[in-house]
């Protein structure tokens, strides 16, 4: 067997092997009590969720004369902290389609790099990295809104997918100009509230949907221990829950199962807000409301220039557009293939009941079926993704023209040399 062949769980040392496989026994047994839990509660919880899960038909042709604008942004680190270079790339694309069919010289490409300070966390770079790619995501949206008039956009994620983690930077000094319009940010917080704006504006169109693949929501789970007890949640995401429960043609519509009263981002907090010390002999009741109260100065410290000092009324933030955009969105899943998870849709309130019928339709008719999504998002997707080598790629090229200019190894490792040295990033 070649070196390359042998697995890699044999090149660690053998007491780690050995550690690892009994946990990974134990793991297994774990699982194994959590299937078979669910699997003894699987009738009582479909019952349960059965208004909330519909056949969807019928499946006309309609689907076929949508105008289809999709956007889909990327974006990797290029790191080299051996020598202090760091870079982040991005890309963005849009695509046009008539149903399925691609419109002639209708597609397009942006992409650039943002390049950080070595003094910059990571976690926070990162973070400014992803904000810099969703900007773009949302500026050519409403490009193409207002260019093209299309009669649905596809993005890609939630709306606000965004928020979170933005408490973590906003305040960050973020001097940088947008080369495509010219305007210019001082602070982080400044490109946050473009951000803000331009995504209200998508959702106030009432065209946009947005395609969650990644979805950590466990709204029902939140349902069924608000509802039945603690003892009867079964700590699964939603999305995993659902892929045991419908079947292909199905939607499920939170709104039918949890009414205008209750959230699912609410109700996604309800077990993690149950373990809290404060809460011990606390009421359902009251946990929801701690749940609540926890979701909304998530939302106040991510999305506006609350610094975290001093009182705050949410009656006064919660008239904010973006406060309110937030809280309008409706969530769908749909499964469109068998054997793959359903996926998430989030409409806005604004959406005519008849254009998110033809989106429904729209995404089963077109459900690519290695992944489930519409297949014009995942032609867009391919387009655009950047590979993870190129960051490494970007900095090396980098080094290799600075010695094509006559900077020697010497002089660059000198220049240098204040940082520590350390392995390449994988």
């Amino acid at each position: 067997m070649a070196a390359d062949e042998i697995p890699d769980f044999l090149k660690i040392p053998k007491p780690l092997q050995e550690k690892f496989f009994t946990v990974a026994q134990e793991e297994a047994k774990n699982l194994m009590r959590d299937i078979i839990r669910f699997s003894r509660r699987a009738s009582e919880v479909k019952k349960e969720l059965a208004k909330g899960i519909r056949l969807f038909h019928p499946i006309n042709d309609d689907w076929k004369t949508l105008n289809v604008c999709v956007v889909d942004g990327s974006d990797v680190p290029a790191v080299d902290d051996r020598i202090g270079l760091r870079y982040g790339l991005y890309a963005v694309a849009f695509k046009l389609f008539k149903g399925i069919d691609s419109v002639e010289k209708g597609e397009g490409f942006f992409g650039d790099t943002l390049p950080g300070k070595i003094s910059m966390r990571r976690e926070s770079f990162l973070k400014i990295i992803d904000l810099v790619t969703t900007y773009y995501e949302r500026l050519v949206a409403n490009e193409m809104l207002k260019k093209t008039n299309p009669d649905l956009v596809l993005v890609d994620g939630s709306f606000f997918g965004y928020r979170a983690g933005c408490s973590m930077v906003k305040q960050d000094t973020f001097f940088w100009t947008d080369s495509v319009t010219g305007k210019s940010f001082g602070t982080v917080y400044d490109l946050i509230a473009e951000i803000n704006q331009m995504t209200v504006d998508l959702v106030e169109s009432g065209k946009a949907v947005g395609i969650i693949k990644r979805v950590p929501t466990a709204a029902i789970d939140g349902y069924l221990s608000y509802k039945h007890g603690l003892d009867k949640g079964l700590e699964m995401t939603d999305r995993s829950l659902l892929s045991l429960l419908m079947k292909k043609g199905e939607v499920f519509d939170y709104a039918e199962i949890f009414g205008k009263d209750l959230r699912y981002d609410v109700l996604t907090w309800f077990r993690t807000t149950s373990r809290d010390r404060s809460m011990v002999g606390k009421s359902v009741d009251e946990i929801l409301e701690n749940a609540e109260r926890r979701v909304k100065v998530q939302l106040v410290a991510d999305l506006t220039d609350w610094t975290g000092k001093g009182r705050w009324k949410w009656d006064e933030y919660a008239k904010l557009p973006v406060i309110q955009a937030v809280r309008s969105t409706k969530r769908m899943f749909v499964k469109t293939e068998e054997d793959i998870p359903p996926v998430c849709l989030e409409f806005s309130e604004k959406t005519p009941e008849e254009l998110m019928n033809k989106t429904l339709a729209y995404v089963f008719a077109t459900s690519n079926a290695a992944t489930g999504l519409p297949i014009a998002l995942d032609l867009v997707d391919e387009l655009v993704s950047l590979p993870r080598g190129i960051g490494k790629e970007f900095v090396n090229e980098i080094e290799a023209e600075l010695l094509r200019r006559g900077l020697s190894r010497e002089s660059l490792l000198a220049v240098f040399s204040r940082y520590n040295p350390q392995k390449d990033e994988p």
